[in-house]
């Protein structure tokens, strides 16, 4: 149950609910994702003459704001602050159409929370292919078998993503559609994401030679997405090393804690995996109120946590230097 948890928190730490419900779902291979500039637009038919009018209209009519410049953005914070993930798709949008990396992976983080955890909650499907949204009351009943997210969880999902959802046909594309496009773009984040999905792809076929291109394909792509040492990337980073080492049991247990150790390590306040630990706790009643996240990861870890700091400041040793290789992932 707690390494389940871990995943699905992970990927949480990159406002990304994805998968909670869903078998892992194919991620374009390093080999075959399309260009850059192929993915500008993942919205089928739309063309350049149609972007520019696009961009204006999605912006001041749907949502009746204006898309905000790369110049003062920060769309991590944007995405953890936005109440209504409507209104934020629609500001991303348009740039995520021009070919905006970071646009295009923060579109597809707002659809994918609200594509699985909205329907989580909230959505009943019928045997005849119906649709009937729960209301609040209900969805809060389902708190207690799925205590990951709280009440008040349930109740962001249901303001931050109701509109979205009750919109037909969906005005923004899909979260995988744009996810594609910021793999394809080169944006650590999402690459990321997809080494994740690789490494899974890995398992799941065994040890055939399609499971060994993926796992190679995986590490590939995670080892570019650490170009940027960006802590949120390196804390994903412990499950895709930990599921690229399912033959090494000792080895993978490592791996899962020594990368978000690492990425804790190199800030004040373990930003990258506070949103981990406080989704963790929800379902782990020996935390404290006073821990901190790497007391979460020490007690985790157990009579491994030595090894595990000791993998964690070789990570961030060899990260500094430029020395960091494909296979210390």
């Amino acid at each position: 149950m707690k390494r389940v948890a871990f995943v699905i928190i992970a990927l949480l730490i990159s406002a990304v609910a994805w998968w909670w419900l869903r078998e892992p779902r194919p991620v374009t291979s390093p080999q075959s994702a399309p260009v850059a500039a192929q993915a500008r637009s993942p919205i089928t038919g739309a063309s350049e003459a149609n972007d520019k009018d696009a961009r204006n209209d999605q912006a001041k009519e749907e949502t009746g704001e204006s898309p905000v410049p790369p110049q003062t953005r920060d769309d991590d914070a944007l995405l953890r602050a936005s109440q209504d993930y409507f209104a934020f798709a629609g500001q991303m949008f348009p740039l995520a159409k021009q070919g905006d990396p970071s646009a295009q992976f923060y579109l597809s983080s707002a659809l994918t929370y609200c594509e699985s955890l909205y329907d989580w909650y909230f959505i009943v499907y019928s045997p005849t292919g119906s649709v009937r949204h729960r209301t609040l009351d209900e969805a809060l009943q389902l708190t207690a078998e799925r205590p990951v997210f709280k009440p008040d969880d349930v109740r962001d999902i249901q303001q931050r993503c109701q509109k979205l959802r009750k919109t037909n046909p969906p005005p923004f594309g899909t979260s995988r559609e744009w996810l594609d496009a910021a793999i394809a773009s080169g944006f650590p984040q999402a690459q990321s994401t997809a080494a994740l999905d690789l490494a899974l792809q890995g398992i799941d076929r065994g040890n055939s030679e399609k499971a060994q291109a993926a796992r190679g394909a995986a590490r590939e792509m995670a080892f570019e997405a650490l170009r940027t040492r960006d802590p949120r990337v390196m804390a994903q980073m412990g499950e895709v090393a930990a599921n690229l080492a399912t033959d090494n049991a000792a080895k993978a247990r490592i791996s899962r804690w020594a990368w978000p150790l690492a990425a804790c390590l190199r800030e004040t306040n373990c930003d990258s995996i506070a949103e981990w630990m406080r989704l963790f706790c929800n379902i782990d009643t020996a935390c404290q109120p006073f821990e901190t996240p790497v007391d979460i990861i020490r007690r985790q870890a157990g009579n491994d946590y030595d090894e595990v700091e000791q993998r964690a400041r070789e990570i961030n040793e060899k990260i500094d230097a430029g020395t960091l290789e494909e296979s210390d992932i």
